[in-house]
């Protein structure tokens, strides 16, 4: 998250904590996950390409793929990131 934070092409706005909605980054780093829990990694290069300077895509995607390795390794359940397995789930205010 340190390389994409510092090579990104644009600052990436996350929604403070006790926010109700989740921001548009915020979606597109869920969506990243997904793709790289999905073992997609065509989609999440492609968007990491938008995201990051050029040089930095391919150790931005290493990190998070082998982020997802160790905690699929450690027993989380990351089929859950697939579309249409979740519901929707308002955070308590």
């Amino acid at each position: 998250m340190a390389l994409l934070a510092g090579d990104a092409v644009e600052t990436l706005l996350l929604a403070p904590l006790p926010c109700l909605q989740i921001s548009e980054d915020e979606a597109i780093l869920l969506g990243l996950w997904r793709d790289f829990s999905l073992e997609n990694a065509a989609n999440a290069h492609a968007t990491l390409a938008l995201l990051a300077e050029g040089e930095s895509v391919g150790p931005i995607a290493k990190a998070m793929g082998a982020a997802i390795d160790r905690l699929v390794a450690t027993g989380f359940d990351m089929s859950a990131l697939a579309a249409g397995t979740m519901t929707h789930q308002e955070s308590p205010k």
